[in-house]
């Protein structure tokens, strides 16, 4: 399977095949199921996605099973012209999309096969329009106009090639344990893909991918393919997985601020007295990965601690890209006891003794953000989450835990997120919109 795929948005949230008759949803499927046996029998992409159609167009597994048919008979009554109220409906359109999406989307060769077996059971009257259809989908020059039936596939093919024909902007995430590296990266995305601190982490990288748009689906590659992830399976390392590598595909919630293809590279805490291999794989990694931008993220109630001057040192030695230092949990900070904009001059004067030349040194407060966003986005809090998030929306409305307010003023300019709705306050005030203007406008 392409890698590809996993930031590629499915298409089903309003496909109108949604619209019809059980009995008719079964024949479409079947058809669906002929090509992918028939093409891409052994692909995880193209059978895992035939799982996803299946249970969000038939709303059970158990309510399908595979017919042994011939295409060309079988297939007439799914390409037959409905009558709907105001207008005729077919999907002699929509079947040329789904199937090459399914089967055949970075492999024109393939489609190109696809659509020469789909084409010989459609009368010749159509042959010149489904050719557009099918041409327009590698090539963005070409359009097709008066197909009413395919305009939200059509919408959501096209987010998802222009989508994937950006170049990633790579992001490597490291730090210390307990610096609240996962919460950050959690916060980015908007709900929890990442093990945080309390969680039995491995030694493994996880790449956290953008897609285009919100399909409603969190795909996981974990020695196995998952395009509908569930919480359980996202937090259980897959034990067969003999690689290093794990990758998950989400849309990220943001918020005034457009998708764009963004990859986190996250690397495991490298100060772990328990397994060495974690601190082996972070340093190998950002050794190895041409990336865009570092994320260094401290802890702000443990600055200066012997492991983060080792870790910096190594970095100031072995990574010569731009960096960020992030630093978390200000928002813990005792008025009377401790100070932000002390402890941000204190980072910067460190890393400046250090070697690093006009240190980039930035606030955040990863858990507010996580909670604000969640909340935004109608995630359910539990008790104690509702308790920080009220807690931390009560404090942060005091200027010093407005994080924003410790970004260069271009950024400040930049971030359009105005709202006077709580949800949308506490977000603010984390610093994180902040934060994602600056990796978000990096070309």
């Amino acid at each position: 399977m392409n890698p590809i795929m996993l930031e590629t948005s499915q298409m089903l949230r309003n496909h109108p095949i949604l619209n019809e008759k059980q009995s008719y949803k079964l024949k479409y499927i079947n058809i669906l199921e002929y090509f992918i046996r028939k093409y891409s029998a052994n692909d995880a992409w193209a059978n895992q996605t035939l799982k996803l159609y299946i249970k969000k167009v038939l709303g059970n597994e158990d309510n399908y099973q595979y017919r042994n048919f011939n295409l060309q008979r079988d297939s007439k009554p799914v390409l037959a012209t409905k009558f709907r109220i105001f207008k005729f409906f077919t999907y002699r359109y929509c079947l040329i999309i789904d199937c090459i999406f399914i089967c055949a989307y970075e492999d024109k060769d393939k489609g190109e096969q696809i659509f020469a077996e789909l084409s010989s059971i459609y009368r010749k009257r159509y042959q010149k329009k489904i050719r557009q259809v099918f041409d327009s989908l590698y090539d963005r020059s070409d359009s097709v106009e008066g197909i009413e039936q395919i305009q939200y596939l059509k919408t959501c093919w096209d987010q998802n090639r222009a989508f994937t024909g950006d170049k990633p902007i790579k992001v490597i995430v490291t730090a210390n344990m307990s610096a609240g590296k996962s919460t950050l990266l959690n916060a980015f995305v908007g709900k929890k893909v990442n093990k945080t601190q309390n969680d039995a982490c491995t030694a493994k990288i996880h790449y956290i991918l953008n897609k285009p748009y919100d399909d409603g689906f969190c795909y996981e590659l974990d020695h196995l393919l998952e395009l509908d992830a569930d919480y359980k399976t996202l937090m259980e390392d897959n034990s067969d997985n003999r690689s290093s590598v794990i990758m998950v595909g989400s849309f990220f919630r943001t918020v005034g601020t457009k998708a764009k293809r963004i990859w986190f590279i996250d690397t495991p805490g490298v100060n772990s007295s328990q397994d060495i291999s974690h601190r082996e794989i972070a340093e190998k990694t950002i050794c190895s990965t041409d990336a865009d931008l570092l994320i260094y993220l401290l802890n702000g109630e443990n600055i200066g601690t012997d492991d983060d001057r080792k870790h910096l040192l190594f970095i100031l030695d072995n990574y010569h890209g731009k960096i960020i230092f992030v630093v978390n949990k200000l928002d813990r900070f005792r008025k009377k006891e401790d100070s932000v904009t002390a402890t941000l001059e204190t980072v910067i004067s460190d890393l400046s003794n250090m070697g690093f030349e006009a240190p980039a040194v930035v606030p955040v407060s990863s858990y507010a953000a996580y909670l604000a966003k969640m909340s935004i986005f109608a995630e359910p809090l539990d008790e104690d989450e509702q308790d920080e998030f009220d807690r931390m929306s009560k404090k942060m409305k005091k200027k010093e835990y407005q994080f924003g307010n410790y970004y260069p003023d271009h950024i400040q300019s930049n971030v359009r997120v105005r709202r006077e709705d709580e949800n949308y306050q506490l977000l603010l005030h984390s610093g994180l919109p902040y934060l994602e203007n600056i990796i978000y406008n990096m070309r």
